[in-house]
């Protein structure tokens, strides 16, 4: 009876803001729940990925949440905590986790899972598939039925932004239902890939890349550079999954914004498509613009921002580039801080080989 008493005391003094930090995987409180609820077969804790698949839960029944939940969802072949201290972009929401942490949050009121094979050789066969949307799915249902809260909040990462919009907005694509934008306070997408990459512009037959459920850009008008453009136009037949995502009216919550950065190695210079950002998400309500973030920075190192968004709905305009309204997005670069562009020949080359060693060399670093 002592040894119990002194396991809750350790486990409870853990879930405290002097934590500071989060470990996984989510709580036994919370698998014993999934399981009692059925959800048990979702594997949300996934156990394979030892304690760096999950986190979230509360430590004993009466647990008070004080804070509005928060879902965070990672990108493309990175997963809920950090790897190990050599995979660069295996990071998870360990850091941000931390702040939210520090700044009063518990464990109770921070949840994540991994939603996919969370191998970094694996993710040029990765896209928007409805098993991963409707894993997402899932487990947002999971966490508001768990914690009863009338409202949560979402950070998305990546691919992980496109993947929580359609796991919101619901519909008849993935057969999802209806939609829980009622049900999320603020949904913040961080360096997402809304209208597609320009690295996938000519390398449609890679699975990331395709047409369908990829991150194809499409085309824009008579415009040939996926980069940069002459003259405005009108993005069209980029991703059928991206292009219904950004034509289906529903919002996504109460509040929406956007993070992304002009040094974003995975996004291009300037997170550009066709000549406007594609981390951009439409009718959100604001946006916050980097100067020298790479893709993991934009999620590892603006908790502040991220906490100011989601809490307090404020863009904070300090430190940054620039942040505003929608309104006052960049278009066709000329917003964007004058830099040298990139060797299209090379970048864009139609050789499928080059397009895979350029994704290869990303997710490995290099």
């Amino acid at each position: 009876m002592r040894a119990a008493i002194v396991t809750v005391l350790l486990l409870s003094f853990g879930s405290t803001p002097s934590a500071r930090k989060i470990t996984g995987p989510i709580s036994p409180h919370f698998q014993r729940w999934l399981r009692a609820n059925g959800y048990g077969s979702n594997d949300f804790i996934r156990r394979d990925l030892g304690s760096r698949g999950s986190f979230g839960g509360k430590i004993y029944e009466n647990q008070k949440i004080m804070n509005q939940p928060v879902v965070f969802v990672h990108g493309n072949s990175d997963q809920a905590l950090q790897k190990d201290a050599v995979s660069i972009y295996q990071t998870g929401w360990d850091r941000t986790a931390a702040f939210f942490m520090k700044e009063g949050y518990t464990a109770a009121e921070l949840y994540a899972t991994t939603w996919g094979p969370a191998e970094t050789d694996q993710a040029l066969y990765q896209s928007y598939k409805c098993e991963y949307v409707l894993r997402i799915r899932r487990f947002i249902e999971a966490v508001l039925a768990y914690t009863k809260a009338p409202k949560i909040d979402i950070i998305g990462h990546s691919m992980g932004v496109a993947l929580s919009r359609r796991a919101v907005k619901g519909g008849s694509e993935c057969n999802l239902g209806a939609a829980l934008s009622d049900r999320v306070d603020t949904l913040l997408g961080l360096a997402g890939v809304n209208y597609g990459l320009c690295t996938c512009q000519y390398a449609t037959t890679t699975a990331t890349c395709n047409a369908r459920d990829g991150f194809f850009p499409g085309q824009c008008g008579s415009e040939t550079v996926c980069v940069f453009t002459e003259e405005d136009c009108v993005q069209t037949h980029y991703a059928t999954f991206l292009q219904n995502l950004n034509n289906d009216p529903t919002k996504e919550g109460d509040n929406v914004f956007a993070f992304w950065s002009n040094d974003d190695e995975v996004l291009g210079q300037g997170s550009m498509a066709f000549g406007k950002v594609t981390a951009r998400i439409p009718n959100m309500n604001g946006f916050k613009m980097y100067n020298s973030l790479d893709h993991m920075g934009v999620k590892d190192k603006t908790g502040a921002d991220q906490l100011k968004a989601v809490r307090d709905h404020l863009i904070d305009p300090t430190d940054l580039l620039r942040g505003g309204l929608p309104e006052d997005l960049p278009r066709n670069g000329s917003r964007v801080p004058t830099r040298s562009l990139p060797d299209t020949s090379s970048l864009f080359s139609s050789s499928l080989q080059s397009i895979n060693a350029h994704w290869k060399n990303v997710f490995n670093g290099r």
